[in-house]
This record gives C-alpha cells, sequence and structure tokens, in this order.
C-alpha cells in the first residue's frame, strides 16, 4: 500500500508494505467539498449583500482590507465584482505581524487590478509608530493600537476567506482589522489568552481570545464596516459566500467552515501523520496549526508526525529567541505560564501535548532548528515513521490528517 502526500510543491510517498511491524492504516480523513459557486451566483450574492448600503459609500472615503499570502483568499477573484464600489478608495494589506508581501504575492492577491490599486495601496507594518493610532484598551487590557487607514476612513470593506484558526475559533471577520492591522503590541497582549484551553479552533463563545478581538473592535462603533467572507475549498475555489455587514457575514462563513472544514473520526490512533499544506506549510511557526489538529487523533503514549516543507525557515525569529528562555517543556509548563511574551502559547500548547504523546516534525529546514522547539526533526516521512514504530512497538494504528492546518477533527470516542 503506498500514500504519496504533497510536500514542498511534490509528492512524498509513503510505503507502508516497507514498514516493519503489524502496521494498519486506520483511515485517510479528509474533507469533502461540494462544487464551487458559479461565477453569476457570486456576483448576485455580492449586489444582494452590497446594494443595501449604497448610499454609505457617496463621498465617503473607504477602505478595503485584504488578507496577504497566508491565507488562501481569492481576492483577486472577489474584488472585480465589488470594483464599482471601492475603486475610489484606498486599500491596504493587513499583515499582523507577518513579513511585507513580495511584489509577486501582490500580483497573486490583486491580480489584474493591482496596477490600478498600487498608487492607492498601503502594506500594514505593526512595527511602525508613525501609522499607529492608540484608541483605548479592551476589558481585558489589551491596548487597542490600529493603523491610522483604518481610523480615517469611513467605510471599511474587508475580503477574507474563513477557516478552522487553532486560537481564534475562526480566521476572517475581525481578524481582518485585530490583529490584521494592529500593532505588535496589540496582537502580543491579545495572544496571552492563546493559552488558555478554550482558544481552539470552532470555539467563538467562551475564547477569551476572540471576545477580547470583538471587544477590540467595538470601539469602531461609528464606521460602516462590510464584509466580503468566503469559504474556500484546498485548491481555494469559493463554496460558501457571505455580504453584508462584517460580523453577520462572518458568523454566516463560521457555519458554512464549521460543515466542510470537520471531519468525524471514530477513534484515536498510536501514531497520526498530519499533513500541512500551501499556505501554512509556509514556516515553523505557521506549522503548529497542523500539530493542534493532528493533536486532536492521537492517543496518549502515541506519535504524531507533522508534515510541512517550512521553505520560509523558521518564520519568527521572536519566537526562536524566546525559546532560549524556555529549553526544555518541563522548564516553559513552570515558569511560561505568566510570561505574555509572543509566541509563547506556542510553547505552552508544544509542553502540554508532549506529556502525552511525542511529536515528530518533517520538514526542509536543518535538525537543531526543530529540535530547539522540542520536536524530534526529520526530512523524510518514511524515516520518521519508522521511528515512531521503534518507540511503540509492533501492531499500531496509523492514520492520515490530510491539509491537517484547516482541517479539524472530530474524535467521537
Amino acid at each position: 500500500m503506498e500514500i504519496r502526500l504533497p510536500f514542498g510543491g511534490k509528492d512524498r510517498q509513503v510505503d507502508i508494505d516497507s514498514l516493519p511491524g503489524a502496521l494498519r492504516v486506520g483511515g485517510i480523513f479528509r474533507c469533502q467539498f461540494p462544487s464551487p459557486l458559479s461565477q453569476k451566483s457570486m456576483e448576485d450574492k455580492i449586489w444582494e449583500g452590497l446594494n443595501h448600503y449604497k448610499k454609505f459609500f457617496d463621498n465617503k472615503k473607504i477602505l478595503t482590507v485584504v488578507n496577504d499570502g497566508y491565507r488562501r483568499t481569492p481576492t483577486d477573484l472577489l474584488l472585480p465584482m465589488i470594483w464599482d464600489y471601492v475603486e475610489g478608495g484606498e486599500f491596504i494589506v493587513a499583515t499582523g505581524t507577518h513579513r511585507n508581501p513580495s511584489g509577486d504575492e501582490l500580483r497573486k492577491i490583486f491580480g489584474p487590478l493591482l496596477d490600478e490599486v498600487e498608487p492607492k495601496l498601503h502594506i500594514h507594518n505593526c512595527y511602525d509608530e508613525t501609522s499607529l493610532v492608540d484608541i483605548g484598551k479592551t476589558r481585558l487590557g489589551t491596548p487597542v493600537r490600529l493603523n491610522r487607514e483604518v481610523i480615517e476612513a469611513d467605510v471599511i470593506i474587508a475580503i477574507n476567506s474563513v477557516e478552522p484558526h487553532f486560537l481564534a475559533g475562526f480566521s476572517g471577520g475581525r481578524k481582518s482589522i485585530v490583529p490584521g492591522l494592529a500593532s505588535f503590541d496589540t496582537v502580543q497582549a491579545n495572544h496571552q489568552f492563546a493559552k488558555d484551553i478554550n482558544s481552539s479552533s470552532l470555539y467563538l463563545e467562551n475564547n477569551p481570545l476572540h471576545l477580547d478581538l470583538e471587544d477590540a473592535m467595538s470601539f469602531l462603533g461609528d464606521k460602516t464596516i462590510l464584509g466580503i467572507q468566503c469559504v474556500t475549498d484546498r485548491a481555494g475555489r469559493i463554496i460558501g459566500l457571505f455580504v453584508g455587514t462584517l460580523n453577520e457575514a462572518f458568523l454566516k462563513a463560521c457555519d458554512c467552515a464549521k460543515k466542510f472544514y470537520v471531519v468525524e473520526v471514530p477513534r484515536k490512533f498510536d501514531i497520526v501523520i498530519a499533513n500541512c499544506e500551501p499556505p501554512l506549510d509556509v514556516n515553523l511557526y505557521q506549522l503548529q496549526k497542523a500539530q493542534e489538529h493532528g493533536s486532536r487523533m492521537v492517543k496518549d503514549g502515541g506519535v504524531l508526525i507533522v508534515m510541512g516543507a517550512c521553505k520560509e525557515g523558521v518564520g519568527s525569529e521572536y519566537f526562536m529567541k524566546l525559546v532560549e528562555f524556555y529549553p526544555t517543556p518541563k522548564e516553559v509548563l513552570e515558569k511560561g505560564i505568566n510570561d505574555n511574551s509572543f509566541g509563547i502559547h506556542k510553547l505552552i500548547k508544544t509542553a502540554r501535548q508532549l506529556k502525552c504523546f511525542k511529536i515528530y516534525y518533517v520538514t526542509m529546514l536543518e535538525g537543531y532548528l526543530v529540535r530547539k522547539v522540542y520536536f524530534k526533526s526529520f526530512n523524510d516521512v518514511n524515516d520518521a515513521l519508522k521511528s515512531a514504530l521503534s518507540e511503540i512497538g509492533d501492531n499500531v494504528e496509523l492514520a492520515f490528517l490530510e491539509d491537517a492546518g484547516y482541517t479539524v477533527p472530530e474524535v467521537k470516542h
């Protein structure tokens, strides 16, 4: 039996029959998506959703917010459909704490409209003090500092894709503004709530990180904020589109995403291979999203193997410097719980999981970088699988979670 998994732009083959011991494949779990929406269907939904608000666009400063390359959002497809509403306004890429997009990435985001957008295009920089405005604090104490373009706009339109998010419940919606267009200290303060067990995929109610984001958005209550919120399949084709006020469209998109991104899993397994696909396989920092979802399927005493190429390296030097203060999982659990440094939540979540099962990473990175953040490092999935079998023994059950950065397993027993 051979199973092929995408990795770094090519397929990697897992040759089950050549492995030692009595290894059983208990399941290959992947999302099942409906046919994508037609062009006319999408255009009709946008017209129905925006036409009601057309009067709010007259003689107003309009800001269109788009995602960077770390999301599957088909902005290049959606932007032409709303162009008549937004062409006279400004545009901004919500990078959050990510790096600036390259020229090629901007071309991919905006498509043929880039040349028209570029003279009015802003790239958010969470460290640029001159571009940030302080507008208050949330009830949980998070300072809210946002990009000046947000503060000066009368009408904001956010184009997002909505998928499960391992901390905020779902991506999209309010995340376009906070953390997308927020200062580093705002993002860092909000991320302290990521240590809470309720800050997890699919959870909005009682999720302190999400509730803090909502509270931050309340400071913009005097503005017209609209959302073009889509749900896509693995190829980025739109299967659900929701248009209206940002929160209304976002919540409808969450309901849609929950239908298609959750897979039912009958039980936990001895070994789970969680394969991460673009764009979340881009670096080590993003790859933990696949780890979080895969961890739901692993038996105590088992092994989780996370696959992702990490072509751009670790993704956060800040994160790698942080781990120097906590060189072992034991130390981060003992000392890190009161540390609100950016990225601490990833170390704590990993350390908690390592108390239950082992975690291997299969990447293109040098091994010492992976080991530094508590994982056993491999460059080949078959080597990782052989090592897992030697740890656990014979007669084990293996499962695969495809597109694990977005796919959320729901274990029944």
